[in-house]
């Protein structure tokens, strides 16, 4: 606007100029000379302005900033978007730190991904043979290790002294037995559940929810709830003894079985002052816990883990 203010009154200046009109002339010059200075200015800066534009793109392109790319892009699982940024980085700054941090980043990506995928190439050949059992599994808030398992015609439990109780299998059925102990630092905790498992051809046909009962009370008037079995209460000790029980029909096993521990835990206590026993841990919530079937793949995040595999 400066520079147009200026062309039109150096325009009229000199419009109104005639013979004799010097004093015109020397404003018309000092108008010039303004002008040219003015033009100077403006060319210095925007010679100013392509400096600093330069400068700032040269500060959005250090190494620093290329190789902060290739972490974002490793952290965020994104390999494409990583190999884009390391290029980058090593097309600019082929022999630079960061360019061998870079790489360093980016080959471990690809290792560890390669790694995956050869895992799960191996869980499909091998399927359920795959998995490897161990006979202690930690959850949410409890960890549970078996003692023993077994296919049988009887499940006993509740061994108050000189008496304990028992389940018989009905006609054209059998149990699946485990003795474990539950461990937990919480006082009440919500205890991982032990589900029964059937091979059906490349994966796990859940048969059902084992069932909780205890191994032993302190005598038969804590059997009856006349007095506290602190043995029984996780609010006095760590560790319990618990015997899983669980009824199937005979046509539904097909070996191997697989006891396998889910992480959530959804077993909760239950207390009836006249019960007997008064206490019992109950499995009602525990159906999310226990998908219907499962596949190996399903086992190599920590969620399942199989304690116990009957062949």
């Amino acid at each position: 606007m400066r520079r147009d203010l200026m062309m039109a009154c150096l325009a009229i200046l000199l419009a109104g100029c005639g013979d004799g009109g010097e004093v015109y002339k020397k404003e018309a010059e000092s108008l010039r000379s303004d002008i040219e200075s003015l033009r100077t200015e403006i060319t210095a800066a925007q010679g100013k302005i392509s400096q600093l534009e330069h400068e700032n793109k040269i500060l959005k392109e250090t190494p620093h900033v290329f190789l902060a790319q290739v972490s974002k892009a490793v952290d965020g699982g994104d390999e494409d978007a990583a190999k884009r940024a390391l290029e980058s980085l090593t097309a600019r700054y082929a022999d630079s730190p960061e360019a061998a941090t870079g790489r360093g980043l980016f080959q471990k990506m690809v290792e560890d991904r390669e790694a995956r995928e050869k895992e799960e190439r191996r869980l499909a050949t091998l399927g359920m043979k795959a998995i490897s059992v161990k006979g202690t599994f930690t959850g949410d808030d409890s960890t549970v290790t078996l003692q023993s398992a077994q296919i049988t015609g009887q499940w006993s439990f509740n061994d108050h002294g000189d008496e304990y109780e028992y389940r018989s299998a009905e006609r054209d059925s059998r149990y699946i037995t485990a003795k474990v102990t539950y461990s937990s630092k919480s006082k009440d905790p919500r205890l991982v559940p032990l589900i029964v498992y059937a091979s059906n051809g490349g994966e796990l046909k859940r048969l059902g929810v084992m069932g909780f009962e205890f191994v032993r009370w302190k005598n038969y008037a804590t059997f009856l709830g006349n007095y506290h079995d602190n043995g029984n209460d996780f609010a006095h000790t760590a560790s319990i003894r618990f015997s899983m029980g669980l009824q199937v029909q005979s046509e539904d096993i097909s070996k191997p079985l697989y006891i396998v521990a889910s992480s959530v835990g959804c077993a909760a206590r239950s207390s009836d002052r006249f019960g007997r026993p008064p206490v019992r841990y109950m499995t009602y919530s525990c159906d999310k816990a226990a998908p219907n079937t499962l596949r190996a793949s399903d086992f190599k995040d920590g969620l399942f883990g199989v304690v116990k595999r009957i062949d």
